[in-house]
């Protein structure tokens, strides 16, 4: 295996791990906001798109202004981002 192939692979598992952590933050942003929503405003577990997602993105800004689970959603989501594409480079998906 060549050292290009192995970052491919490491990034892919980057990826895996930090699209998990991720969605773990994501849950438990849900269940925190949910907590303090009434019943009929409250996030479903399924179905999530864009617009249900910014919207849950505001209400825990909203009811938790110093919370740290939105910032770890965001600094996750980036570093998977970022590893995907070195995962990409690693198996020469930019090669011409």
């Amino acid at each position: 295996m060549t050292p290009r192939i192995i970052v491919g692979i490491v990034g892919l598992v980057c990826v895996s791990v930090l699209g998990m952590l991720s969605t773990v933050a994501g849950l438990q942003m849900v269940e925190q906001v949910n907590n303090k929503l009434p019943q009929d405003g409250q996030f479903g577990e399924f179905g999530w798109y864009w617009l249900k997602r910014q919207r849950l993105h505001r209400e825990y800004a909203r009811l938790y202004p110093s919370g740290q689970l939105l910032r770890k959603v965001h600094i996750f989501s980036g570093l998977g981002l970022i590893s995907l594409l070195v995962s990409a480079w690693g198996f020469g998906f930019f090669l011409a």
